[in-house]
């Protein structure tokens, strides 16, 4: 087999174009040390330890030290098998072994004397997957989890209302973690931090990039002792980590859908509104919020450069939030009569006007009104035409209700590809 490792220079416009740089970010990896024994307890040193994950087929290796452990630092978050062989020993196979970011996992194999051709195969949770490697406190939330999960919106960050220790005395963004301050908190998507860090004092709750839940691959809440890989960014960190693509295609669209006839009304409607006389109960706010979208991962296949599998992956994930709306407004504009430079004001006897043009004309003054100034006021004039204008209790202006209609329209595009790519040849 023959490798060939493609140049910078070479893949920097496909760089530019598809991969995620960051710098200065915490970690959103997580890592795998253990330990290899034989059926006595004594360790066994130089043996070789495979890492696959299942997803991808990527592959890690490492060999146990003089003292029989072994290490494979940066895992992306993922489900992964271990292969662990040595000479004079049957092959070992350790199935489902879950990596989360940002967190050390451990697993202990004791392998039998045998023929390496022999095989026992041995599942994550049986061959003692245990987090003895680090202090930290967390909880992650992965998979099924995410997406059934009932949320006030479909924006990751509600996830982490769910989970121990977070209070929430009103909007989401009002939320806390263990009743530490907000600037406590640090928020990263993929390791790199998305708050408005600006604001993080008052503020904290927020981020700038707001992650989707169907782009999420997990989300894990560090509360205590957070290790090296926080960069001693907060006491409490909380970490989005993006899907990535696997070596099947997998993809879906979605459309979800709210409006008025398919939600209860709200109590205070109920409690304080008249009912309306065509249908006999209190009239329901109008919201009609569409959140269109689509997603899709797998290999990336170029010829010549990426066989499509093994090598290197994708995921795009798209959605819009549209909201209509409409806002009843009220603006004050001049009487027609004021427009005209007739104002009038109240005295003792009544009410007496006075034309301004005229008195500036007589003291020698410009008497004509600004080209600019009487085109606006037409304008403004025109526009509330058919307003509901009412008086006020100044002679010279009127009060113009009308309703201000628009939309919403937020875009949440989130791609995750390679940070590293390399070709090979037959």
């Amino acid at each position: 087999m023959k490798r060939q490792m493609l140049s910078l220079t070479s893949l920097l416009p496909l760089v530019v174009i598809c991969s995620t740089f960051s710098f200065g970010q915490v970690s959103s990896t997580g890592s795998l040390a253990g330990t290899v024994a034989d059926p006595r307890g004594g360790v066994i040193p130089g043996a070789t330890v495979k890492v696959k994950e299942t997803a991808t087929n990527q592959e890690f290796s490492a060999v146990t030290n003089s003292e029989g452990s072994f290490t494979i630092p940066s895992l992306n978050a993922g489900v992964y098998s271990a292969t662990i062989t040595a000479q004079g020993f049957k092959q070992a196979v350790v199935t489902d072994i879950k990596i989360d970011a940002g967190k050390a996992s451990a697993i202990q194999i004791s392998l039998e004397v045998g023929s390496t051709s022999e095989t026992i195969t041995v599942s994550g949770a049986s061959a003692e997957l245990i987090q003895s490697e680090s202090s930290t406190v967390s909880t992650t939330l992965i998979g099924r989890q995410i997406t059934e999960i009932p949320t006030a919106s479909r924006d990751a960050l509600d996830l982490v209302l769910t989970m121990p220790g977070t209070q929430t005395p009103g909007r989401p963004r009002t939320s806390t973690v263990n009743g530490l301050p907000k600037g406590s908190l640090n928020i990263t998507l993929d390791g790199v931090n998305v708050q408005d860090n600006l604001l993080k004092s008052s503020d904290g709750y927020f981020t700038y990039i707001r992650p989707r839940t169907d782009a999420i691959d997990e989300v894990t809440v560090s509360t205590s002792n957070p290790g090296a890989e926080s960069a001693a960014e907060g006491a409490v960190q909380i970490k989005f980590v993006t899907k990535g693509g696997t070596n099947e295609y997998h993809g879906g669209l979605y459309w979800y859908h709210r409006n008025p006839s398919l939600n209860a009304n709200y109590w205070f409607n109920n409690a304080l509104l008249p009912p309306d006389p065509r249908t006999g109960s209190a009239p329901r706010t109008r919201i009609l919020l569409n959140q269109p979208g689509g997603k899709i991962g797998g290999p990336i296949v170029i010829p010549k450069l990426f066989n499509g599998r093994d090598r290197a992956f994708f995921f795009v994930n798209y959605e819009e939030f549209r909201l209509p709306e409409a806002t009843l407004r009220q603006r004050t504009v001049l009487t027609e009569i004021a427009r005209s430079g007739v104002f009038s004001y109240p005295t003792s006897s009544g009410v007496r006007t006075v034309n301004l043009y005229q008195l500036a004309a007589a003291n020698s003054q410009t008497a004509t009104p600004d080209p600019a100034v009487g085109a606006l006021l037409a304008q403004i004039h025109q526009a509330v035409s058919g307003a509901g204008l009412q008086t006020t209790s100044d002679p010279n202006y009127l009060n113009a209700s009308f309703v201000n209609t628009g939309i919403q329209i937020r875009k949440f595009p989130t791609v995750h590809s390679p940070s590293e790519w390399y070709a090979g040849e037959a």
